[in-house]
């Protein structure tokens, strides 16, 4: 099994290299990149180390902290990250990954090939966030060495269930045809995040509990049965065993359902309920045209559009927490608008998976590189513009002086979302899809937290006009970078 997830971990990556002409055409480059991006033990170990700099700062607070149970609530929060990573990598590389129709290459041989293969290439993506962790299960080991040995397990578990559930959501709101597609997207849509704001239910009801512990069952008062709260029983070495047994439990039998489902849907491909509908051709403005185009793919193929709305999801406790505040002003709003533009840098890996093993044909048009850049910015910023400007307009319902924040609602998304394509493209000269993994994720949000940290120093210091003619001045020297691409 080892060396068939290899293999197509590689081809995935020649595929993806293939789609780069400025890697293509020169076959030396394209060796050398593929050596380096094809080696799963390269890649994983690149990204580990870039994520085991933050094990290594979560881990002091584990340090810190005053008591076990304390150490104990810190970690839970800290293991939302693998949890979340592996819901978010499964949910949108799924979709990407079978779009490359990897798979093809071995059904000619005598391979007996299965869901487990895609599950395990998928899963490759997740171990950079287990090994985040280690620094904090090791923190927690030399506090309490039973205790930390079963945070560790709970991290494994919750990046199993975060994995789990991409899966559940990647088949079960696949993209759908016919008359009524576009109101099915809709509803999956809807279905998505209600399904992703059981999390934040969960963490009301985990309060609650906590306020009214006496009218309810004592063992609620112990431990939380819903994870990432679940992980704080570890102070309860026995209850928190028990709890990991009942998740496995659960969830494998879960997991090999999905997969028996996914690949069976991978085999059939049928196409239920397909019509015949009417074409009209219109025209406008390339970069309009390929935005429209991409809003539509994205329509039709719902976990890419998760990819699109997760930071939406990201940025919902602090909107919710400053609207239900009561004290609504331009100070206590700002910094959600800052994390709507920061997060917003991370739609770059989802706009870019967008056109697929289609991207050969994009070439063949009469296309710049500028106007393919820009219709990718549309559409990175449709949902933070959006939600920034929802939420002023929201909380100019108490506080109309909320209102002057309306253009950094604007600017701040487009100068982050500018900034991560043109760090994707400094080298490029032709219409490319360049690779975006988590190690450039990474780097391209660490790059907006220094941009948005100077336009936030300037804002807070000299006053909010210079903080947004700062910003202002920033995202026109980087479009009018773009521009000369």
């Amino acid at each position: 099994m080892r060396e068939i997830v290899r293999v197509l971990y590689r081809e995935l990556h020649y595929r993806r290299l293939r789609n780069n002409p400025q890697i293509a055409s020169n076959p030396e480059k394209f060796r050398a990149q593929l050596r380096r991006s094809g080696d799963i033990r390269r890649g994983v170990a690149t990204q580990s180390l870039i994520f085991l700099f933050l094990g290594f700062m979560m881990a002091g607070a584990i340090l810190d902290a005053k008591n076990e149970e304390r150490a104990a609530v810190l970690l839970a929060t800290y293991a939302l990250l693998p949890f979340v990573m592996a819901l978010y990598t499964t949910t949108v590389n799924a979709s990407y990954v079978i779009s490359m129709s990897i798979f093809e290459p071995l059904k000619p041989l005598p391979i007996k090939t299965g869901a487990k293969y895609l599950s395990a290439l998928l899963a490759i993506d997740n171990v950079p966030a287990v090994v985040a962790m280690l620094p904090v299960s090791a923190a927690m080991t030399y506090r309490a060495p039973i205790p930390g040995f079963l945070s560790f397990l709970w991290v494994l578990v919750g990046t199993f269930l975060g994995h789990t559930l991409g899966l559940l959501i990647y088949t079960t709101f696949r993209g759908s045809r016919g008359r009524l597609s576009k109101l099915k997207t809709a509803g999956r849509v809807v279905g998505v995040f209600l399904f992703l704001s059981i999390f934040y239910a969960i963490n009301y009801v985990q309060v609650y509990v906590n306020e009214h512990y006496e009218e309810l069952l004592p063992f609620f008062t112990k431990y939380s049965v819903a994870y990432p709260f679940s992980v704080a029983s570890i102070v309860e070495p026995l209850s928190s065993s028990l709890l990991l047994l009942i998740y496995l439990a659960i969830l494998i039998p879960i997991y090999l359902i999905l997969l028996g489902r996914l690949w069976e849907s991978m085999e059939v491909r049928a196409s239920s309920g397909a019509g015949i509908a009417e074409f009209r051709a219109k025209t406008c403005k390339p970069v309009l045209a390929l935005a429209v185009k991409d809003l539509k793919i994205v329509t039709r193929k719902t976990p890419l559009m998760v990819g699109l709305l997760f930071p939406l999801f990201i940025i919902l406790p602090s909107a919710i927490g400053v609207l239900s505040s009561g004290r609504i002003s331009g100070r206590a709003l700002a910094p959600t608008l800052l994390i709507v533009a920061w997060m917003a840098s991370t739609g770059i890996d989802a706009v870019l998976k967008i056109d697929g093993p289609e991207f050969e044909f994009l070439r063949s048009l009469p296309l710049t590189l500028p106007e393919f850049l820009g219709s990718k910015l549309i559409v990175m910023n449709m949902v933070p513009v959006l939600t920034g400007i929802g939420l002023v307009l929201v909380a100019a319902r108490w506080d109309s002086s909320v209102l002057v924040l309306l253009p950094a609602a604007l600017v701040l998304p487009l100068l982050t979302s500018s900034v991560s394509v043109l760090f994707v493209y400094w080298n490029e000269g032709d219409l490319s899809v360049p690779e975006t993994d988590f190690g450039v994720v990474f780097l391209i949000m660490l790059l907006n937290g220094l941009v948005l940290g100077s336009v936030t120093a300037l804002w807070f210091l000299a006053g909010y006009v210079y903080g947004m003619l700062l910003a202002t001045a920033m995202l026109l020297l980087f479009m009018w970078r773009l521009l000369r691409l």
